[in-house]
């Protein structure tokens, strides 16, 4: 068991460092490292390497034993959709991703990937890229530090930690899985305070209380920026549920469409800066409150139309 474990590792970092699928036979047992998918911008260039990939590393796979695996009638179903004469649905997605072997994580790398090759509106195709560019980000700090990919992989890990630092919270997933919005289930929570408890941002103690700890694990300039690239998709998400989800007593939604020169821009991040702060001051330790999340963003919807000045003063 030990060396198979070592083994384990071993491919792990061979994967990292490669990319490459390592295949090692143990009496008939396979251990599997996936090829890293997140090199991929096209399904059906995927599809050709990962299935050259199992070819080579099981003697057994073959485009009958996919459809096999995958619950497909047809057994050349793979070689149509390689060949760029079948498209797949949101179900036959799902099957896919079983019959070559992928994990959740790389699962939804797939399905988003599929979705924004066969999408056919412009404004769609740039949201799926945008999904698909954040889950390379994510996949980065897996290989850094996995944990810290599970923890910001889930908006409710965040949400507990911070429940926690407000005060000594009852070691009862229950409980606290039916105190988040929306709510999570005992099994999540119970695993999340596990992953809190793993990376030092949480501990019990003698009386069988959650406590915060003043500091987690270090982490490096590199990981803590992908981190906040993803909290930060985490919570807009989340803020869009809101929208159908809770009410006026609960939640606000403002914006404003507006035509900024270049200091203003800077002057306005500054003032939002501020305004984050000054909301943080007012936070409550007070068990009974409720907790809110307040999002701000500032981005552009189109690009500076450059010679626009001239032309109207050549014009007057």
């Amino acid at each position: 068991m030990h060396r198979k474990r070592a083994l384990a590792l071993l491919l792990q970092l061979l994967k990292i460092k490669t990319g490459q699928t390592v295949t090692i036979l143990f009496k008939g047992e396979t251990v599997n490292t996936p090829s890293n998918i997140y090199n991929f911008g096209d399904y059906r260039e995927f599809l050709k390497d990962r299935y050259k990939q199992l070819k080579e590393t099981d003697s057994l796979f073959s485009f009958r034993n996919f459809s096999k695996q995958a619950g497909f009638g047809s057994p050349n179903y793979l070689k149509l959709v390689m060949d760029g004469k079948r498209n797949l649905s949101a179900d036959a997605i799902g099957k896919f991703a079983k019959g070559l072997r992928l994990d959740s994580h790389e699962t939804e790398f797939f399905r988003y990937m599929v979705e924004c090759n066969q999408c056919e509106s412009p404004t769609k195709q740039k949201v799926y890229e945008a999904k698909l560019m954040y889950l390379r980000e994510l996949f980065k700090v897996k290989t850094l530090i996995p944990e810290l990919y599970d923890y910001y992989h889930e908006w409710y890990h965040s949400a507990i930690r911070e429940t926690v630092k407000k005060g000594k919270v009852k070691n009862e997933p229950a409980a606290i899985a039916k105190s988040l919005v929306p709510n999570i289930s005992e099994e999540e929570a119970k695993k999340s305070i596990e992953l809190l408890m793993t990376l030092k941002f949480i501990e019990v103690n003698g009386e069988g209380m959650l406590e915060a700890k003043e500091s987690g694990g270090a982490v490096d300039a590199e990981t803590a920026a992908l981190s906040q690239k993803i909290h930060y998709e985490q919570m807009a998400e989340l803020a869009a549920q809101s929208l159908y989800t809770q009410g006026p007593d609960t939640q606000d939604f403002e914006s404003v469409t507006v035509s900024l020169p270049k200091e203003k821009v800077a002057e306005l991040k500054i003032k939002i800066q501020e305004l984050i702060q000054a909301v943080a001051r007012e936070h409550s330790n007070k068990p009974e409150h409720a907790m809110f999340q307040l999002n701000v963003q500032l981005f552009a919807i189109t690009q500076p139309m450059s010679g626009e000045k001239k032309g109207a003063e050549k014009a007057a």
